[in-house]
């Protein structure tokens, strides 16, 4: 009793295999407790405050809302990278069918010659005759080493990483389209500022002139009024062109032929959204490049294993049976059945080092990995501290700009004023004018600025993403299709 026991034992352990990787320790990374460049413009929140879902809508534009539709159903290296996704798990399906038994079917049927002049002849053996076979097998690589187990499992974190590299590039893509678009916005605010300065300019032009006309200007002051009018409309024309490269950009990221898209011109304002930054440590949960460098890594570790269990034997259980007849009739009887059962196994003798240098070549590797994800990590926190060093500092701009163009508004006021009573001549008038129109056109690049930086920052916090998005082992093993992430 004790022996069979033993045996079973025996058998439960050679099946079952071991494995030669290392034992995997996700790496780890020293987290702050907060960002240096929080400062007052965001509190750290938990992550129940991160943004959910489709993350531009914190916006406010109905418009951008659309646009983001668009691209995640259109974009074309959206597709592409679904398709590299696609390809990945497909051959996660094929490396894990090594984990099974291969089954077989044998069948034949042949007409046949031999030669009557052939070596070792035998009188009653006919030179001609039939073929027939029908049969079957099942060999089966016994995974002592655990090499299949451990292909799969590197196979599949290669799978997961995939997946969040997908979810990497459609982030991009989103935070590009809604970065373009708010850029278009701030063109059309300025734009607008432009058009009502062109007109309010064209008056000035029109009063000057008739008051030189009446002998109360002069000729100079004609001339610099013109020049300003004229010097506006130039620069309102140049607009034209940077709106259209950043329509054309919008149209390809959404999928769409340039020379058929088009965006209405808008002067909407959108407020600014406040977006909680979390903790540092919950930054490697929320950011795909981490969670793709971080499953590469566990790839990697796999690939020892499977580099070390060269050194040892493959076993092979194989068997194969059927019948075989060399006639057409009662051919499926007893004593025309064939069969064969029983192991193999292959074993390297000389390699000239070539499996040593697999195995130096998977740890090295490995040492790569280990160095991309801390890079990976270093530079997420680096893009978040930037992100809130520069909203930072831009709302304290932010206050002084609107401060600056307050008074360059008045001071045009008053320029004018003195102007049509004699007081000034024309150029205090323009100088005023230009400097008002200045600073409207730095407070609205600010504006835009800090919209920007804001999807950057996003961005940088990994959108609406969470490493629970990756696909699990089920989820792989079933084949469910994983659409990109909205």
């Amino acid at each position: 009793m004790k022996f069979s026991h033993g045996l079973a034992g025996a058998a439960a352990l050679i099946l079952s295999g071991c494995s030669l990787a290392p034992t995997y320790h996700a790496p780890q990374t020293a987290v702050p407790a907060l960002f240096k460049e929080q400062g007052d413009w965001a509190e750290g929140k938990p992550e129940d405050s991160a943004p959910k879902g489709d993350w531009w809508q914190t916006f406010g534009d109905a418009q951008l809302n659309q646009l983001e539709v668009k691209l995640n159903a259109n974009n074309p290296n959206l597709q592409a990278a679904l398709a590299h996704y696609d390809a990945a798990r497909d051959i996660l399906v094929q490396t894990r069918a090594s984990m099974f038994p291969d089954i077989f079917g044998l069948g034949g049927f042949s007409r046949n010659r031999q030669s009557a002049n052939r070596p070792l002849r035998s009188r009653n053996q006919p030179n001609v005759y039939s073929a027939t076979l029908l049969g079957g097998g099942v060999s089966y690589e016994l995974d002592l080493w655990g090499s299949v187990r451990n292909q799969v499992q590197a196979v599949m974190a290669a799978t997961q990483a995939q997946a969040a590299l997908l979810a990497n590039a459609q982030l991009s893509l989103q935070a590009q389209l809604a970065a373009n678009y708010l850029s278009l916005l701030g063109l059309d605010r300025e734009a607008h500022i432009l058009d009502e300065d062109i007109t309010a300019f064209s008056v000035s032009y029109r009063i000057t002139r008739d008051r030189y006309q009446g002998g109360i200007a002069s000729g100079l002051d004609v001339s610099r009024a013109q020049t300003q009018l004229e010097s506006v409309k130039a620069t309102r024309d140049a607009l034209v062109g940077r709106r259209a490269v950043l329509e054309h950009a919008i149209a390809v990221l959404t999928g769409q032929n340039p020379s058929e898209f088009h965006i209405a011109m808008s002067n909407t304002q959108l407020a600014l959204p406040k977006i909680p930054v979390g903790i540092p440590s919950q930054l490697l949960q929320r950011r795909p490049d981490v969670a793709a460098a971080e499953r590469s890594l566990f790839a990697a570790n796999a690939q020892i294993g499977v580099a070390k269990a060269a050194y040892f034997p493959n076993l092979t259980l194989d068997a194969v049976g059927g019948y075989e007849s060399t006639g057409p009739g009662h051919w499926l009887t007893s004593p025309n059945l064939f069969w064969s059962l029983g192991p193999s196994f292959l074993v390297q003798i000389f390699d000239a080092n070539a499996i040593k240098a697999q195995v130096a070549q998977a740890k090295a590797n490995y040492v790569t990995k280990t160095a991309d994800y801390r890079n990976t990590v270093l530079n997420a926190f680096r893009e978040v501290e930037d992100q809130l060093a520069l909203l930072n500092s831009e709302g304290i701009e932010a206050a002084d700009s609107a401060a600056a163009t307050q008074a360059a508004q008045q001071t045009t006021h008053l320029a004018f004023i003195q102007y049509r009573e004699g007081a000034v001549n024309y150029l205090e008038v323009m100088i005023a004018q230009a400097t008002e129109l200045q600073t409207e056109q730095i407070d609205i690049a600010l504006q835009t600025r800090r919209m920007v930086d804001t999807v950057n920052l996003i961005r940088s916090l990994g959108g609406s993403w969470q490493q629970k998005d990756l696909p699990s082992e089920d989820s792989l093993a079933t084949q469910k299709v994983i659409e990109p992430h909205s």
